[in-house]
């Protein structure tokens, strides 16, 4: 009878977990079930061009509107993101941190290692600052910076890898803000390309990675009070932006000696947007990087996606798929989508303070654990665990006029 008792304790807990979402090793891939293994992956048509051979270990090149994956390598495999990671980073933070706040940097900021913009110890920064020199020049001392700002850097780290699981890249794992090698800290293709699909449909995040150059960027305090702060320029050094590709968006570069060359781009031309994630790149970035892109923009009505970027857990998704029959990447009408996502923000806010509450499949996973404990204590024989939880559709609102309106500086751009 106790074996009996501890065998439904066991079925309980692992329905609850797959009922709040966590991923199972023997699961279909997130996005489809051809992105799987280490090769190339792609379906074109009679007319389209062949791919491009580049080397790269694994990439991902997608369509940024609809989600389609055009083409892959690998998309899964988890790599060390080196600074690549820092689109997380902007994504996570810019969430939690007003652009105008202001923060003096420590000894521990500007002695950082690896790639720095130059933080002078003792000094004021806000933290759009920190965001535009994080992304443009790769600054470790920023990313330092901003999760001191933040309130540290466990909790930072701890709502990056939070964000991770919203987004369903469940390939990712952070361990840090700068992408710096660390035991464990992983990312793959799919899931970078997912953190630059969410993060350039934000105004705040398109004006920071498509910044080319600030004139302006604050240097070392004044010497007396009242005297004018010295400034500095500073420049991207994405190559798309470098070498003048034709509708680049930014969006991110990375070197590591254990990841190897890393880059996640985007460009734009006429109505399509694409995106593009490299991981482990021989030899330079922009031949790669451009020549996919090249064949995405040609061929993206030749082929038959191999699969989709999946959109964000919605808080509470089975408004969702009452009112619109089902997920909404497979298929759902996007009309009755919208409505139930308002239907769900209501759901999802206390109704007293109106905030929102993210949290609730921890909750509900702590609560079926102490269930499952009662369950062999009492020996009561079955209970009903929850609903499952379900990826929705999210609306992709960019809207320009809403972008960095309250700048500090003017950005001039290539």
């Amino acid at each position: 009878m106790r074996r009996s008792h501890g065998l439904a304790a066991a079925a309980l807990l692992s329905a609850t977990l797959l009922a709040v979402g966590m991923p199972s090793a023997s699961a279909e891939p997130i996005g489809g079930p051809l992105l799987t293994g280490s090769d190339v992956i792609v379906d074109p048509g009679p007319t389209a061009d062949p791919l491009p051979d580049v080397p790269v270990t694994a990439w991902v090149l997608a369509d940024l509107e609809s989600g389609a994956i055009l083409a892959a390598k690998a998309p899964h495999i988890q790599r060390p993101p080196a600074s690549v990671l820092k689109t997380l980073t902007l994504l996570t933070l810019t969430q939690q941190l007003d652009p105008a706040l202001v923060y003096t940097t420590t000894y521990d900021d500007v002695a950082v290692e690896g790639s720095r913009v130059g933080l002078v110890e003792e000094a004021t920064y806000t933290a759009q600052e920190l965001f535009l020199c994080l992304m443009m020049q790769s600054g470790n001392d920023c990313a330092s910076a901003l999760a001191s700002a933040n309130g540290g850097l466990e909790l930072s780290v701890a709502q990056m890898n939070e964000e991770a699981q919203r987004l369903q890249a469940y390939d990712t794992v952070a361990v840090n803000t700068s992408g710096l090698p660390a035991e464990g800290q992983v990312s793959s293709a799919y899931d970078l390309a997912l953190i630059a699909r969410e993060g350039l449909a934000r105004p705040d995040f398109f004006e920071y990675v498509n910044t080319r150059v600030i004139e302006d960027f604050p240097g070392y305090m004044p010497e007396q009070p009242g005297d004018p702060r010295p400034t500095m320029p500073i420049a991207t050094q994405n190559p798309l932006f470098i070498q003048g590709y034709d509708g680049a968006i930014g969006v991110k570069t990375g070197w590591t000696t254990e990841a190897g060359r890393t880059f996640v781009g985007a460009a734009e031309r006429g109505s399509t947007s694409l995106v593009v994630t490299l991981l482990n790149i021989e030899g330079e970035i922009y031949p790669s990087a451009s020549a996919l892109l090249d064949w995405g923009f040609a061929n993206i009505d030749a082929v038959t996606p191999v699969g989709y970027l999946v959109d964000p857990i919605q808080d509470d998704p089975a408004v969702v798929d009452d009112q619109a029959g089902g997920t909404a990447s497979e298929g759902a009408d996007p009309a009755l989508v919208d409505d139930a996502e308002a239907t769900t923000l209501a759901a999802g806010t206390d109704g007293a303070t109106g905030t929102s509450t993210p949290w609730g499949w921890v909750w509900t996973l702590v609560g079926a654990m102490i269930v499952g404990l009662m369950l062999v204590v009492l020996g009561l024989r079955s209970l009903r665990g929850p609903a499952p939880r379900q990826g929705g559709r999210r609306a992709r609102q960019a809207d320009a006029s809403d972008t960095n309106a309250d700048s500090e500086h003017d950005f001039a751009r290539g």
